[in-house]
């Protein structure tokens, strides 16, 4: 009965301990980036998930901000137009553990410029949903919902994520549930890895 009681504790613990880690957490908006439907989401996670997550947008990053960041989303190849400073800080970031979403990438080209200059050598790697989401805890349906993803892992922890040919941000203006768990799986996925 003890030992019940002892393991119901620290679960107790370890999850209020959880919530509050994700209560002071913000997510970062970089470039043209609809905050509301971004909010939509992450209220669909908090419903959930209990993990409620703030917004801010079109910041200007240092180094004395960026790690209140944990979430980075650039939207529609913004990207493109970090200059080298934000690109070292980025850097630094993704290696401290940080993750850079980037939304509705268009063009091979550039992302490879732009994976050069941020993390030189790395390699990106082709990811399904499934791949991605083995637990799948927002049971998405991946027989309907497909994306072109491509990742980027530091120390196995995803760092980069992109969406190629598709925006997230699209499907959660038009409310579409599946994506709102694809965005809270991301999400998630992070925050617990």
């Amino acid at each position: 009965m003890m030992k019940n009681f002892i393991t119901i504790f620290i679960a107790l613990i370890v999850f209020f301990q959880s919530a509050l880690f994700a209560q002071n957490q913000k997510m970062l908006l970089i470039g043209e980036c609809d905050k509301i439907s971004t909010l939509n989401m992450l209220n669909y996670l908090d419903r959930r998930a209990n993990i409620s997550l703030s917004v801010d947008n079109n910041i200007t990053l240092s180094s004395n901000n960026i790690s209140s960041y944990p979430i980075i989303l650039v939207c529609n190849n913004d990207y493109l137009k970090l200059n080298n400073d934000d690109a070292s800080l980025l850097q630094n970031h993704l290696r401290q553990g940080g993750l850079l979403i980037l939304d509705n990438i268009t063009s091979n080209y550039t992302f490879s410029i732009f994976l050069d200059k941020i993390l030189p050598q790395s390699k990106k790697k082709s990811l399904s949903l499934d791949e991605l989401f083995i637990d799948n805890p927002f049971n998405i349906n991946l027989d309907q919902t497909s994306l072109e993803l491509e990742g980027i892992f530091i120390n196995k922890k995803l760092s980069i994520l992109a969406i190629k040919n598709t925006s997230l941000i699209n499907y959660w203006q038009e409310e579409d549930e599946e994506f709102f768990k694809v965005g809270s799986s991301i999400i998630f996925y992070n925050l617990t890895r």
